[in-house]
């Protein structure tokens, strides 16, 4: 393993050298030429502007042309190879990893449960087993980006992880419920929702749980079924202890779990020494699965 981290460190450096190099090159025409000219104007803002955006643009260039995109792609896929699968492997059953794909986006459309925009991205895909309940987990990246022509404007709805169960039941109806704080979630409680796929708001006896979760259920029954006192209290125990805002939905016999952290995880800094990373935030990754797994129940046939 000691090799292992000496080779991944020392590629860690050629990266950022590299990078160092790109971004000094792309800058000195930038200062030298471009500035110099825009500031004459007067205009201290505008060549500014000018600056960053030929700094941009020739870095962009740069890195395309000397393939440093390329090699920071290979290098951040052996690092999660070494510091994400491996810990992975160690406290899963079959896991299967694709760092360059992720959960399909007709996956998430058919839950119905997120607004979907129109821009969708999802990579580092992970697939396994615990407690024989198999689950899959990547990041996921949704926005809505609209442009009249002169000005375009982009609108996060959802950055985070997004986790899928499978639950020992096949549900008859959709559950959702959805955490405070929690936006750009698609309840389908309109009007315009035909009668039949309609969620209704449930409300529940505890006062707390009403406050910090909306739960919205096709069948009032099954809610109640599955929303159990002990199942109501990690939920909210859940809340406290979650690194973002969450969302979950019971869509036929899966569990999806969307949490909004706004940022990919397990991505490694070329910044810092892979002998001084702390790697908390895969041991993080690993005991969110192993507590939503434990802490609802998902290992026991509750439901059947």
């Amino acid at each position: 393993m000691e090799d292992k981290i000496l080779y991944i460190e020392n590629l860690r450096k050629k990266i950022l050298n590299h990078m160092l190099i790109i971004l000094g090159t792309s800058i000195t025409p930038a200062l030298f030429i471009f500035f110099p000219l825009s500031l004459s104007a007067g205009i201290l803002p505008a060549s500014l502007f000018i600056l960053i955006f030929t700094t941009v643009i020739l870095f962009l260039i740069l890195g395309a042309i000397t393939g440093y995109f390329k090699k920071y792609k290979e290098y951040k896929h052996i690092y999660k190879k070494a510091f994400v699968e491996g810990p992975f492997n160690h406290a899963f059953d079959k896991v299967r990893c694709d760092f360059k794909k992720g959960i399909s986006k007709d996956v998430i459309e058919a839950t119905k449960i997120i607004m979907l925009g129109n821009r969708y991205y999802s990579n580092d895909y992970i697939s396994g087993s615990y407690n024989n309940v198999d689950f899959e987990r990547s990041d996921v990246l949704i926005q809505n980006h609209t442009s009249n022509g002169k000005n375009s404007h982009t609108v996060t709805y959802f950055q985070g992880r997004w986790l899928i169960f499978e639950f020992n039941k096949k549900f008859h109806f959709d559950l959702q419920i959805i955490g405070k704080g929690f936006t750009y979630s698609n309840k389908r409680n309109g009007f315009f929702t035909s009668k039949d796929n309609r969620r209704r708001k449930v409300e529940f006896e505890d006062i707390q749980f009403n406050k910090d979760f909306k739960v919205y259920a096709q069948d009032d029954f099954e809610a109640f079924y599955i929303l159990t006192p002990q199942f109501i209290d990690t939920l909210k125990n859940m809340s406290n202890t979650m690194d973002g805002k969450f969302m979950m939905g019971f869509i036929d016999n899966k569990l999806h779990v969307a949490i909004n952290t706004g940022k990919d995880a397990m991505e490694p800094s070329i910044f810092r020494s892979i002998k001084n990373t702390n790697h908390g935030e895969v041991e993080k990754e690993i005991n969110v699965i192993i507590n939503i797994i434990e802490g609802l129940n998902l290992d026991r046939d509750l439901y059947n």
